[in-house]
């Protein structure tokens, strides 16, 4: 499980890749394997070679589709899951539901509702805090950009970020940013605020630096306190995620394939965070003209 030790995990997987090789079975127990040790991505991967190579197997389009979900694909999760819910037979050739009496039915349908909310909550939510914020923006430009106020300006903030987190995108977090920053030197929960902007999107150098303050001024800080330093096994782990994302992302930016998160928005956040920016930037790099402006923008 993700959250068990890593050397335990490791040691758990083992055997699954070991027997890999010898057919869709199992490479479909590997992905099963993969995703229930957090590692989303190559799940991903694994679970749909599983389905290309057998796609009669009912196990593997559910499967495939709770590692889309994990990695916040809900439209190809969704996708996948009505193959094999009765009713959606008009899919495609490769449906195979289950039979309308089947518990499993009724399992893949509930999932299928449950995705189809997630999806509409995700919306709705990404919707209010475009309200939020474009409020908290008139009401600067009626004050004449005048100071909101520590209180008021740390909701505006909250809700900046949560945008952000919702989209993976840099644009909000830039515009809290650049508030925490014209108030002076942030201090206590404006600095708290600001690390959790940098931690989630960098620049790398930032991200040090605001740390360092942090650190001095507020050692026991929550901010702190949740910030994990990895081993070189986790390390390793972590980077051969990184490939496998900046691949799935290069992917979805070459097809032009669009859903709650902007394929080439996460490349860029990235490219200008993550702890193994490298096949980023190179995904940024073969994209040409629109990854190169991307890359420069995340330098």
């Amino acid at each position: 499980m993700p959250q068990d030790p890593l050397r335990e995990r490791l040691a758990a997987l083992t055997p699954f890749l070991k027997a890999s090789t010898r057919g869709p079975v199992h490479e479909h127990l590997l992905g099963i394997a993969l995703l229930r040790a957090g590692q989303v991505f190559g799940a991903y991967q694994t679970l749909l070679q599983a389905l290309a190579a057998d796609p009669r197997r009912r196990g593997v389009w559910v499967d495939a589709a709770c590692a889309c979900a994990a990695t916040e694909r809900l439209e190809m999760a969704m996708w996948l899951l009505a193959h094999v819910v009765p009713g959606f037979e008009e899919i495609g050739p490769h449906a195979c539901p289950y039979p309308a009496d089947s518990p499993r039915s009724a399992e893949a349908n509930n999932r299928l509702v449950a995705l189809r909310d997630l999806r509409r909550q995700r919306v709705d939510e990404l919707r209010f805090l475009e309200l939020r914020t474009a409020a908290d923006q008139e009401i600067r430009e009626r004050l004449g950009k005048e100071p909101l106020g520590s209180e008021r300006l740390l909701l505006h903030v909250s809700a900046l970020i949560s945008l952000g987190e919702a989209r993976d995108a840099l644009d909000p977090y830039d515009r809290a940013a650049v508030l925490l920053e014209h108030e002076g030197l942030p201090v206590g929960p404006m600095l708290e605020q600001l690390a959790r902007i940098r931690i989630a999107v960098g620049p790398v150098p930032e991200r040090d630096e605001v740390l360092e303050r942090l650190r001095r001024s507020a050692p026991r800080s929550e901010v702190l306190t949740r910030l994990h330093r990895p081993t070189l096994l986790e390390r390793r782990m972590w980077e051969q995620e990184a490939g496998l994302e900046a691949r799935l992302l290069e992917t979805e930016v070459a097809r032009g394939q669009q859903s709650l998160r902007e394929p080439l928005e996460q490349l860029r956040l990235r490219a200008r965070a993550s702890e193994y920016p490298e096949p980023y930037r190179e995904a940024l790099a073969r994209l040409g003209e629109h990854g190169g402006k991307a890359e420069r923008d995340a330098g």
